[in-house]
């Protein structure tokens, strides 16, 4: 009866056992795990059996990380806490490395093992986090920009005065680093005399020179950088319309409304020399003989040289005061001030230039002798319409031959030569009254006194 009993209370002891254990394996979050465990499918998982769990599918796999992600800021509660959210012990609460990752993310300075949770730091950091400076580095003091990055106090290396770190200046230790002190006599500056002092510009030789900010010029003249030598020089002008070196001269265009040959600067004014067409302090008018039109000058007309008629006066050989009058054909032009010549009129030339010489005077007398006249050419192959049916007498055209003097055996002294209007505007002859061709040939005949018939 008494080991009936025995048997009855072991196998009670058994099945109980087996039921707090399929219990204990039970879990929602890997709280209710033992240390080591993973929560997987709401079992307790030692960690070699959580990698053969994992591979069983990706989307089991998923669903489980969705389930723990999604809970992760919220812990269920139960029936017999009252609504207490339990508080596990640091060991209970360890999450694994490649869960928590590196401390401080490695404070910007590493790289982070995810799987071991640690920092690997840059050469110039240390620490577990790198928030420390490495072994033979120091952090940059306060307002002391080692580096050349002012915005942020970084760890450099630590500095002697041997070998010396400021360009050939002066240097001393201070700490784990040097500092420097730059030359006057050299104009440098920078945390390691590395550049010119303020107010100092490298020229091409690399000499620091003073810069605009210390030069001093004077008026009108303001100082700028000649890029020959890369300095500083009083090469500009403060008036952006003077040049030179001494800011002289001034533009035309801008002073002399562009009518100038030149523009200088005297004693603060301006001074132009106006084209010849132009006049005035500012070349804004137009010279004597020119006149405006459309805003520009242009050379008028010399009334003695282009003109319809032209009227003379003096004292004859006989002794008596005479007028006397020359006709012309040119007519000037109120918008060019050209002279503008007749139909079958043009202007020749002589050997005093454009135009020819017009005599004007009365009884063998020469009142006034007009050089350059213009329109005073008859155009034999277009004549006008006073000889439309002559054509130009040839001593109205440009041929000096001797067609009627007593020298020629052409025409001669009793006839005048004319160039026919049409055709090969060939030479021809007519003789005065009281004459005739001796030959009958107008081109080749000579002028002979009629017979009177005794």
């Amino acid at each position: 009866m008494k080991f009936s009993a025995l048997i009855s209370v072991l196998f009670l002891c058994f099945v109980f056992a087996a039921c707090a254990s399929e219990e204990d394996d039970s879990c929602v979050t890997v709280l209710d795990c033992p240390d080591g465990y993973s929560c997987v499918n709401s079992v307790c998982t030692p960690p070699s059996a959580e990698a053969d769990t994992t591979q069983e599918g990706d989307t089991d796999s998923q669903d489980v990380t969705d389930t723990s992600d999604s809970d992760s800021s919220e812990l269920p509660g139960n029936d017999d806490s009252d609504g207490e959210i339990p508080v596990a012990n640091d060991t209970d609460s360890e999450i694994p490395d490649d869960i928590t990752g590196c401390p401080n993310a490695c404070s910007g300075f590493g790289e982070c093992d995810f799987e071991k949770g640690k920092c690997t730091c840059d050469e110039t950091h240390g620490g577990e986090d790198c928030s420390e400076c490495a072994e033979g580095y120091h952090l940059e003091a306060e307002g002391d920009d080692e580096d050349g990055n002012p915005d942020v106090r970084s760890c450099v290396v630590n500095l002697t005065c041997d070998p010396n770190p400021c360009n050939n200046n002066g240097c001393r230790v201070e700490g784990n680093t040097a500092v420097c002190t730059c030359s006057d006599s050299k104009h440098q500056g920078g945390r390691w005399c590395e550049r010119c002092a303020d107010g100092y510009m490298l020229n091409n030789s690399g000499v620091c020179k003073e810069d605009c900010s210390l030069k001093t010029c004077t008026p009108p003249q303001k100082c700028g950088i000649d890029f020959a030598t890369n300095e500083a020089s009083c090469n500009e002008c403060e008036n952006e319309y003077y040049t030179g070196t001494d800011c002289k001269s001034c533009d035309p265009v801008h002073f002399c409304n562009g009518h100038a040959t030149a523009c200088v600067v005297e004693g603060g004014t301006e001074k132009c020399t106006c084209e010849a067409a132009y006049q005035g302090e500012k070349c804004n008018t137009c010279a004597s003989g020119y006149f405006m039109s459309n805003g520009v000058c242009i050379k008028s007309c010399d009334v003695n040289k282009c003109f319809q008629s032209h009227q003379c006066s003096g004292t004859s050989a006989l002794g008596i005061e005479m007028t006397s009058t020359v006709s012309g054909h040119g007519t000037c032009s109120n918008t060019t001030g050209e002279c503008l010549c007749d139909s079958g009129w043009k202007t020749g030339t002589s050997s005093l230039g454009t135009g020819t010489t017009v005599q004007c005077g009365a009884l063998i007398t020469v009142f006034e002798t007009l050089n350059n006249v213009e329109c005073t050419i008859c155009d034999k192959n277009n004549p006008p319409s006073q000889y439309a049916s002559s054509g130009c007498p040839q001593s109205q055209t440009e041929d000096t031959s001797l067609c009627s003097s007593v020298l020629s055996t052409f025409c001669g002294p009793y006839g005048s030569c004319y160039y026919e209007p049409t055709g090969a505007h060939q030479l021809y002859c007519v003789c005065n009254d009281g004459y005739h061709l001796g030959n009958g040939d107008k081109y080749s005949g000579y002028c002979e006194a009629d017979s009177t018939g005794e």
